[in-house]
């Protein structure tokens, strides 16, 4: 079965060895590319620092000069899930201080919210696409872009392929699977798709990441999957998986 992952290109591959691994035939169309920024940041302002993607944790550490890597161990760290909890102990050596059993902001927000005392200041960094539900629900909260989502210039070129890719399953009775890991891969993806492409997908599987993500899938006519038990790639390879049997 073949599985479209259209995650940003290093991640993607990622993704892409594991569904290998499991028998499947990855197809990779990017449709973020990640582009890290060099801004400046006073860690001694702040109490927190809550991360809501993986992504967040490598721009922060790129950005951090080698005194204030020795900061990190000193503050309290939030996590928005599993994998970002993962990659920040990968990158920090430190374990994350809060991290809510189900991986959306509004989750996390509900976490913070009965730890974080009214005069302790957060930082975040993210990405200027980042929702807003912590920024607006906690006080003295800071965000700092290290980095930002870019719409790769090669998506139309290779949506065209992929039209050639359905038909042809299709002619041999079978489906392909698209996948989603944030609202804004789904937002790229169908801003980029003509009506006859749309008319291809209607009838093939849709697997997102969470609610969060199928919510911004399924406002294009789907009805996406997501995982029952934890919203991650390895979720969502579970879910693959069974639609494969």
């Amino acid at each position: 079965m073949k599985v479209v992952v259209t995650r940003p290109e290093e991640k993607g591959i990622y993704f892409a060895k594991l569904l290998d691994r499991e028998g499947f035939e990855p197809i990779l169309i990017p449709t973020l590319d990640l582009v890290f920024k060099d801004v400046e940041v006073d860690l001694d302002k702040y109490d927190w620092i809550v991360f809501t993607s993986p992504r967040g944790a490598e721009g922060l550490f790129r950005i951090l000069k080698e005194d204030d890597l020795k900061k990190i161990k000193d503050k309290k760290i939030g996590a928005i899930g599993v994998e970002t909890a993962k990659e920040f102990k990968k990158i920090f050596n430190k374990d994350v201080d809060v991290g809510p059993e189900k991986y959306t902001a509004e989750n996390l927000l509900e976490a913070l919210q009965k730890v974080v005392k009214e005069d302790e200041k957060i930082l975040i960094p993210t990405t200027p696409s980042t929702r807003d539900v912590l920024k607006k629900n906690l006080p003295n909260v800071d965000l700092v872009f290290v980095y930002s989502s870019e719409e790769p210039k090669d998506i139309k070129e290779k949506l065209e392929k992929l039209k050639e890719i359905v038909r042809e399953e299709k002619e041999n009775g079978k489906k392909i699977v698209l996948t989603f890991t944030s609202g804004l891969t789904a937002k790229n993806f169908f801003k980029n798709s003509d009506e006859e492409l749309l008319n291809l997908l209607k009838d093939q599987y849709v697997v997102s990441i969470g609610p969060i993500t199928k919510k911004n899938v399924d406002k294009y006519g789907f009805d996406s999957l997501i995982p029952s038990d934890e919203y991650t790639i390895n979720g969502m390879l579970n879910v693959i998986k069974k639609l494969s049997e």
